[in-house]
């Protein structure tokens, strides 16, 4: 859209592509040499001060690619997203930093999808998750995020952060919140059910999120095995706005498309917690996060899927996050997946999405004042919260027709709101006013 608008963008991050990308390799942050910052230690990693010579050495190899990019393309505004919010790369935070103070006539707009002060669901857990083990590199980051001097605008993805921004740290800051291409099309993959090993009858649940703690995933568990006590009320032909078969036989299916993430032991462990409790619970998982690859990097391999393609698999799109900083998977399910969405009411959905959609645009898992947590810290939804979603959902199954009505108009709502065309003007309009 900004080049639409007139802007000649280039991209630069690890895995840049196209003619307008800058691969910059070293912004990586899932590689070893990254992660010891974040959960090593001195006696594993050799002594402190190797450490801070291994991080000096990071901050300077990645502040030298930024300088490259100056030299090559002479850009008027750099757009920066989450590296001076979240130190998911410590070094990447500390050199944007330094790279901003030594190039004081180059504008910046900072834009923040989401903070370490953030709690995911208990107070001070994300804080806790990116503290490094080490005091010295800890006080860098610390100085750098959310940096201020003169040439640095700041933009978050909702209104929920804009307010604490403005209340605890004295910070203005436009919102830019995501956007999707409503008008693009997933890839079609002929025969793609009974590639993914899918019967015809077969109801298919998608969370499409990665698989991490605060995307709540047992949630979705627990909605399935509920849904599954009322097969009797399913059984029949034309199930579902798919016109799906439901039968005695029928499976109900957890599918889970995302690997990314699952190289960290939280994550993982998280994922071993997961596939016991819904073992536990009767629900079958689907995992085909090895299988998926980014639409842009599909070439049409037959033993891979382009993720997008698979929205239009699942016959329930499911979204049970706690904690978002917008919610991409939302826009995504609505726009691609042709059906009214059961999701949770985190913070932001409450705040920004809820008020342009409505409450009946979803099938409601309630908000997190209903979720709790258990002794192995995974989420439970109110039961009676729970019953109301699966009554909804089954109502939607048995009259297809209405659930249509439902999404044509959230659908056209959403669009309206947050279009890459709406948001990508908005984004222009700032960057024009620097």
């Amino acid at each position: 859209m900004l080049a639409r608008l007139g802007w000649n963008v280039i991209e630069c991050s690890a895995d840049a592509a196209g003619e307008n990308g800058f691969v910059l390799p070293e912004l990586d942050y899932s590689v070893p040499q990254v992660q010891v910052f974040k959960r090593g230690n001195a006696s594993e990693s050799g002594s402190e001060a190797a450490v801070e010579r291994a991080f000096e050495d990071q901050v300077r190899v990645i502040k030298d690619g930024l300088k490259e990019v100056l030299r090559r393309y002479h850009p008027q505004v750099f757009h920066v997203r989450n590296i001076l919010s979240l130190p998911i790369h410590p070094a990447a935070t500390v050199a944007m930093a330094e790279f901003i103070d030594e190039h004081p006539a180059i504008k910046f707009l900072t834009q923040h999808h989401d903070f370490s002060f953030e709690d995911d669901f208990l107070p001070g857990d994300r804080k806790r998750a990116y503290e490094i083990p080490f005091p010295g590199i800890q006080k860098r980051v610390e100085a750098s995020l959310l940096h201020s001097p003169s040439n640095v605008r700041h933009a978050v993805i909702n209104s929920v952060m804009q307010r604490r921004l403005l209340e605890e740290h004295d910070l203005q800051a436009a919102i830019v919140p995501d956007s999707l291409d409503f008008g693009s099309q997933p890839t079609e993959i002929a025969h793609l059910r009974e590639k993914l090993g899918l019967r015809a009858n077969d109801v298919v649940f998608g969370v499409m999120t990665r698989i991490i703690p605060r995307k709540a995933i047992e949630v979705a568990v627990q909605f399935i095995a509920a849904l599954q006590k009322r097969r009797d009320e399913l059984v029949g032909e034309e199930r579902g706005i798919y016109g799906r078969p439901i039968t005695e036989d029928s499976r109900f299916l957890l599918l889970l498309p995302q690997q990314a993430g699952l190289d960290e032991p939280t994550n993982d462990s998280y994922f071993a917690k997961l596939w016991r409790y819904a073992e536990n619970q009767g629900v079958k998982l689907c995992y085909i996060g090895d299988r998926v690859v980014a639409d842009s990097g599909y070439r049409g391999e037959a033993d891979l899927i382009p993720f997008y393609s698979l929205y239009r698999a699942v016959d329930v799109l499911m979204y049970p996050s706690y904690q978002e900083g917008f919610g991409n998977q939302f826009l995504e399910a609505v726009a691609f997946g042709r059906g009214v969405v059961v999701a949770h009411e985190y913070p932001v959905m409450e705040a920004d999405i809820l008020p342009v959609i409505g409450r009946d645009g979803i099938v409601s898992l309630g908000n997190n004042s209903q979720y709790t947590l258990d002794e192995e810290g995974l989420v439970h939804l109110r039961e009676e919260v729970l019953q109301a979603a699966v009554e909804r959902e089954v109502h939607f199954l048995l009259h297809p027709e209405e659930q249509r009505q439902v999404e044509a108009r959230t659908y056209a709502r959403l669009k309206g709101a947050f279009d890459a065309s709406v948001v990508g003007n908005k984004l222009d309009a700032l960057l024009r006013s620097f």
